[in-house]
């Protein structure tokens, strides 16, 4: 079978600034196809773990000033996580380079947006996590708010600026002029809040934390052998009682929906008890067997073994010095997917080069 051309193969994608928010969303672009060339920051921002996951298939230079504005204005795409105006400062301002190229995209990520009351103030991962909103909804409500592990915002961010990316690009491509799209990650937060924290703002209702159980049938418990949880709409609660077995959850009390939150910590015991008896597999395979929507929480290392991820070959394989790493990959399949190596830095002038010469 022929091989299949990947859907951004000759698209120009520029990275800037050495963040997390800019690799992470020019690797989506990587992966399918564009040729990505990452400016190499004055101080590396990666841990060598990020480095390893955000930085394969990317050609890495080092620029000057004159450089890095020969290239952006070479490029299809400009990705960047700079604080607002340090591209100005290096003489490459958005503004000026799509005056002068009209049909480039220019994608900004910043904590609070390109200006603002906050524009210019430094910002963190647990920062940002917290203006968007999400802290006041994770945690105990008896305690204090709390941030969820590894960096939410800061890949949310990259994730919402690859799909802004090649919205302009397409966009571009159909009419030949691009755009300067403003990403904030507070706002990139705050449009994750779904009805909870829309619902404070707008009519003046407190959204109270729940920690790991919004609602006994939508809740995390331990088992024998570590965590599972149970995400059941009102479809599917009849199924999940019939699976535990208890009578008493033929009552109205537990039947009627706007009965049963009255009586949601008996039901939470219940259900506590019932996790409380079962192995996380032995969980899953009965939420699969009756149609109730359970499961496990795993590690990190039980990742890479399970069975459905193996098999759709979610990850990818990168040669590292310290040895063979396995990451995360494509997020679908239907798409040519590639990963390259993890490349050593090259003079800014051989890319340029090699741009110029493929014109």
């Amino acid at each position: 079978m022929e091989a299949q051309v990947p859907v951004l193969e000759g698209v120009r994608v520029l990275e800037v600034g050495g963040g997390i928010p800019a690799a992470f969303a020019a690797r989506w672009l990587a992966g399918f196809g564009a040729d990505v060339v990452r400016i190499e920051p004055d101080h590396e921002q990666l841990t060598p773990d990020e480095a390893v996951y955000l930085l394969p298939g990317k050609r890495r230079v080092l620029a000057d000033p004159a450089q890095l504005r020969a290239l952006a204005l070479a490029a299809d795409i400009v990705i960047e996580d700079c604080p607002p105006g340090r591209l100005a400062a290096l003489g490459a301002d958005p503004a000026a380079l799509r005056s002068e190229k009209p049909a480039l995209v220019v994608v900004s990520i910043t904590p609070y947006g390109q200006d603002g009351p906050y524009a210019r103030f430094p910002a963190t991962n647990i920062t940002a996590f917290a203006m968007g909103g999400i802290m006041s909804l994770t945690g105990m409500h008896q305690r204090e708010p709390l941030v969820t592990g590894g960096s939410q915002a800061l890949y949310l961010g990259g994730l919402d600026a690859a799909g802004a990316a090649l919205a302009a690009y397409f966009g571009a491509a159909l009419h030949g002029e691009g755009d300067w799209v403003d990403i904030s990650l507070q706002e990139c937060m705050a449009g994750m809040l779904e009805l909870y924290g829309p619902l404070g703002a707008y009519e003046g209702v407190l959204s109270v934390r729940a920690g790991n159980h919004v609602r006994a049938v939508w809740a995390l418990y331990p088992c024998l052998d570590g965590y599972a949880g149970v995400c059941a709409l009102e479809r599917q609660v009849p199924a999940l009682f019939s699976l535990i077995g208890d009578p008493e959850l033929n009552e109205p009390r537990f039947r009627d929906p706007l009965e049963r939150p009255n009586h949601d910590d008996e039901l939470q015991a219940k259900l506590y008890a019932w996790f409380g008896e079962r192995t996380r597999a032995e969980l899953v395979e009965l939420g699969f067997r009756h149609r109730v929507p359970i499961g496990a929480v795993t590690t990190p290392l039980e990742l890479l073994d399970n069975p459905s991820l193996r098999e759709r070959g979610f990850f990818d394989t990168v040669e590292t010095p310290a040895g063979t790493a396995r990451v995360p990959g494509r997020p679908f399949l239907g798409l040519p997917w590639q990963i390259g190596p993890l490349a050593d830095p090259v003079p800014a002038a051989d890319v340029l080069a090699a741009w110029e010469a493929a014109r």
